[in-house]
Parts: C-alpha cells; sequence; structure tokens
C-alpha cells in the first residue's frame, strides 16, 4: 500500500513538515513522481521505532531501545558504509546521535565556513531575515565588518531601517590577545610592535573599525536599525552570531593543519554548529555575552568605539 505525506504524519504522530525534512534528508525511503512523494508501508515501517524513540527521548529524556531488525533498509551514505557495525547497532548509534541533538536543540552540523559555502549561505539566510536583536562575537568578525560577505546585509538593514539591534563583541585590536593572533597566523616576527602595526591583521581591524564607524553613523540617522560594537581584552571562547530565532556556534583555537604555511587562519577550520536560539546551550552563550558586555569583570577589560577609534586613530 502506497501512503501520501499526510498519512506518514498522521500516523507517527508528527507535522507534516517533518515528513518532508526526513523525506529531502534521505532518512525515510520514498519515490517521486512530479511533486507527489510515493512511500510504501515497508518504509514507513523503518522510520517507525526511531520516530517513537525520539518522541520518547523528549519527554522523559531517557533512552530505551527496542529490537531494531537487521533488514531495516538503511537510506543515509553514513549507515551504508559503516565498516565496523551490523545495520542494528549502526541504526542504534544514529538514533542516539539524532535524540540527542534533538534534545539539545542541534538544527544541523554544518562544514567549516572558511571551505563550505553552504555554511556561509546558511548565516546569510539567517541574518536576511532577522529581526529584533542581533549578537556578535569574534575575534575580527572581517565576514561582517571588512566590506565581504555579511557586510551587505548590515549595510541593507541599515538602508531599509529594519527594526534589529546589533550588539558585537570584539577583540580589542591594540590589545595582547590581538598581538597573539597575529604571532599564530603569520609568525613570530609580528611579536614586534612596529612589525605589527603594519602587519596584515592591524590593517585589516583599521578597516573594519571604519566599516563599523561608518554604520554607527548610519544607524543615528535611523529609527529602528542600531548597532553597538564594544572590544574587549579577552580571547573569546566561540565565534558566535545569533538572531531571535538561530544561533550559530564555533570554537576558537591556536592549531591548523600540518600542511597550513604562514597567514593560514586560525579560524574558520572547524565544523560550525546550528542551534534553536530557545535551546538551553544558545541561553548560556547569551548569558556569556551578556557578562562580558557588561564588563563587570575587573580583570576583563572593556572599550567604547569612540576609544578603539580615538587608539586607532580613525574619524569617529
Amino acid at each position: 500500500m502506497n501512503l501520501r505525506v499526510k498519512d506518514v504524519a498522521t500516523r507517527l504522530n508528527i507535522s507534516e513538515k517533518t515528513v518532508y525534512k526526513w523525506l529531502r534528508d534521505g532518512l525515510l525511503p520514498a519515490r517521486r513522481i512530479g511533486k507527489t512523494w510515493i512511500i510504501t508501508e515497508e518504509a514507513l515501517h523503518s522510520v517507525s521505532t526511531p520516530a517513537n524513540l525520539i518522541s520518547q527521548s523528549n519527554a522523559i529524556g531517557s533512552h530505551s531501545y527496542p529490537l531494531i531488525t537487521s533488514n531495516v533498509e538503511l537510506t543515509t551514505d553514513y549507515l551504508k558504509t559503516s565498516p565496523t557495525h551490523s545495520d542494528g547497532e549502526t541504526l542504534k548509534k544514529f538514533i542516539d546521535i539524532l535524540a540527542g541533538a534533538t534534545q539539545q536543540g542541534l538544527n544541523k552540523v554544518l562544514g567549516p565556513r572558511s571551505s563550505d559555502q553552504s555554511t556561509i549561505e546558511n548565516i546569510a539566510a539567517s541574518l536576511d531575515t532577522a529581526e529584533g536583536e542581533i549578537l556578535l562575537q569574534g575575534i575580527g568578525l572581517r565576514e561582517f565588518f571588512g566590506e565581504k560577505r555579511y557586510t551587505t546585509i548590515l549595510r541593507q538593514m541599515s538602508s531599509d531601517d529594519r527594526p534589529v539591534q546589533v550588539r558585537a563583541i570584539l577583540v580589542n585590536p591594540v590589545s595582547e590577545f590581538a598581538r597573539a593572533r597575529a604571532v599564530a597566523e603569520d609568525g613570530l616576527q609580528f611579536d614586534d610592535e612596529g612589525r605589527f602595526k603594519s602587519g596584515p591583521l592591524y590593517n585589516d581591524s583599521w578597516r573594519s573599525l571604519n566599516v563599523i564607524a561608518d554604520l554607527k553613523k548610519q544607524s543615528e540617522l535611523r529609527t529602528r536599525f542600531g548597532i553597538d560594537v564594544r572590544f574587549v581584552d579577552h580571547w573569546p571562547s566561540v565565534y558566535m552570531v545569533m538572531t531571535t530565532k538561530s544561533v550559530f556556534v564555533e570554537t576558537y583555537h591556536f592549531g591548523k593543519p600540518d600542511s597550513a604555511l604562514d597567514g593560514s587562519s586560525i579560524d574558520g577550520l572547524v565544523p560550525m554548529f546550528h542551534f534553536e536560539s530557545s535551546s538551553s546551550y544558545a541561553q548560556i552563550l547569551r548569558q556569556h555575552f551578556n557578562y562580558i558586555w557588561s564588563g563587570s569583570n575587573p580583570h576583563i577589560k572593556t572599550f567604547s568605539l569612540g576609544e578603539i577609534a580615538e587608539a586607532m586613530q580613525v574619524t569617529f
């Protein structure tokens, strides 16, 4: 017997949107005729146990795996090619990962932003529709304030006077932390203050500061769009882009591939995690952001845009 999306949603007690997502992701075997998905009873049976498991896990926060037969059709490349597990064991592991991710509000694990265009597109799509508060945290956030990638989106927000309030925390570009990054990326010679101030990272910061100053001036002419940036003597734990709906998080590090030459970025090389903004992890990140922003910790110095602009001789 063949089933429609509506039938599957009813049987599994899930939304049609979820069924379509499973179909797109290959988690539910089906064939497509035109715009219509055709799903068999056998295909439905292959996902009915995982669906029930996830539902139970969300409700009580525990895992109890029912018997999974070895003839279950495995639909993703990972499940098809696992070299060390039987079909049942592999599916069990897959369900465990899926259930845990769902509980924690994880939507996707995206590729590194330095090499995966889809990661950039996901963040851009989130920003394109964002309203309300946007929180940005990073070392320099050159893709937001360096005339590339998301800078155009921020400028369009300002031009449209969209109801958006942007707050960003960046590393003080004349601090010891900024010098540490210059040494890690470009070599020990940039430990010298003169070389550091003539080096690529300092110059990138100077250009970004000009973009920030321009956006700040524009925001003063708007009634709904606003932006404020603070700089800290503090090495951020994560790169973060948070809207009212989504949060994108990448851990920072001082590592890079063994084959990398000097000048390779020390960020953008690891996976990006996409969480729901309502998740507990996102809420902790927001608290962290607000704590650093407040400047209440006497050991983490916080500087205003005006103070850094004066230090770097940028008109503001």
